[in-house]
C-alpha cells in the first residue's frame, strides 16, 4: 500500500502569560501544540503519513521549491496565516532580497498539477480574527472551493451546535454514522460556496464540508478547528480518524477502504 504523503501546517502557539502579583511581575511562557488532534487521529490511518509544520516553523521548514512540494500527495493549512506562508528569515537584520520563492502561489501550482489542498478553520484560517488571517484574494483562495470575506468571518456558537451532511453518499463522509453520533462543536469561520463546488455538509445555510476538483487536483475546506474550543467533543467521536482517513484519500484521489 503506498502510502498518502500529508504536509500540515499551523495549529500550535507560544502562548505568554504576565501575572501581576502586588510590586512583582511574573513571566511565564509555554507552547500549545493543538497539531497533536490530527496527528494522533492519523496514526490511527495506516496508509497515511503527516509531517507536522508549527506556524513558526515555516520560515525554515516549508518546501521552497513546486518539486519539493510534490514530494507530497495532500497539503493542509490549519490556523495559518498569509503572513506566515509569505515572510522568510530574511525578513529581519542582516536582510535578504529577494526573500525567497512565492510559496503560496506554489501551493495553487501544486493542487493544479494534481495535488490536494484542505483549509481548516480556526482564527487564523479563511479570513479569521479580526481579518488577519488575509487568505481571501490569494492564489489559495483561487483554489478553494469558497469564497473569503476580507473581514472577521467567526461565528462562535457557544451552546454548541451539529452540521447536517447534505451528501451522505460523497466518499469524504460515506458510511459513516452521522446521525447516530452525539458530538457537538462551538464555531467556524462563515465562508461562501463558489458556484460548481458541491456542498457536503452544512451548518444553518454556511457551507461547513465543501470539495471539488481543481484541473488536475482537489480542494477541500472544513470550517471548524481541528481542535478544541471550535472542534468541541467532535475530536474525541470514535469515528474521527475515519472521516479525516477519507478525506485525504479523496483528496490524494485514492479509493475508498
Amino acid at each position: 500500500m503506498t502510502p498518502i504523503n500529508v504536509l500540515y501546517v499551523g495549529d500550535s502557539e507560544v502562548v505568554l502569560n504576565r501575572y501581576l502579583v502586588g510590586a512583582d511581575v511574573i513571566e511565564q511562557s509555554y507552547f500549545n501544540d493543538n497539531g497533536r488532534y490530527f496527528r494522533e487521529a492519523m496514526n490511527a490511518v495506516p496508509d497515511v503519513r503527516v509531517r507536522h509544520i508549527t506556524p513558526h516553523g515555516v520560515p525554515h521548514e516549508f518546501p521552497t521549491s513546486l518539486d519539493a512540494l510534490r514530494e507530497y500527495d495532500v497539503v493542509i493549512f490549519s490556523d495559518v496565516g498569509y503572513n506566515s506562508m509569505i515572510f522568510y528569515p530574511g525578513l529581519t537584520p542582516p536582510y535578504v532580497y529577494p526573500l525567497g520563492p512565492d510559496r503560496v502561489g506554489m501551493v495553487r501550482q501544486f493542487v493544479e498539477g494534481g495535488g490536494g489542498f484542505l483549509m481548516v478553520g480556526g482564527y487564523l484560517s479563511f479570513a479569521g480574527l479580526n481579518g488577519i488571517a488575509r487568505w481571501a484574494d490569494t492564489d489559495v483562495a483561487a483554489i478553494l472551493p469558497v469564497e473569503i470575506d476580507h473581514h472577521d468571518d467567526r461565528v462562535e456558537v457557544v451552546q454548541g451546535f451539529r452540521f447536517e451532511v447534505t451528501q451522505p453518499d460523497h466518499p469524504i463522509v460515506a458510511g459513516l454514522p452521522w446521525a447516530e453520533s452525539s458530538w457537538t462543536l462551538c464555531g467556524y469561520n462563515r465562508v461562501r460556496l463558489k458556484p460548481g463546488a458541491s456542498l457536503i455538509a452544512r451548518y444553518q445555510d454556511d457551507p461547513f464540508i465543501a470539495a471539488w476538483d481543481v484541473q488536475q487536483g482537489r480542494a477541500a475546506i472544513f470550517a471548524a478547528d481541528f481542535a478544541p474550543h471550535w472542534g468541541g467533543d467532535f475530536v474525541h467521536w470514535p469515528h474521527y480518524s475515519a472521516f479525516w482517513g477519507q478525506m485525504m484519500r479523496w483528496l490524494a484521489r485514492r479509493p475508498s477502504r
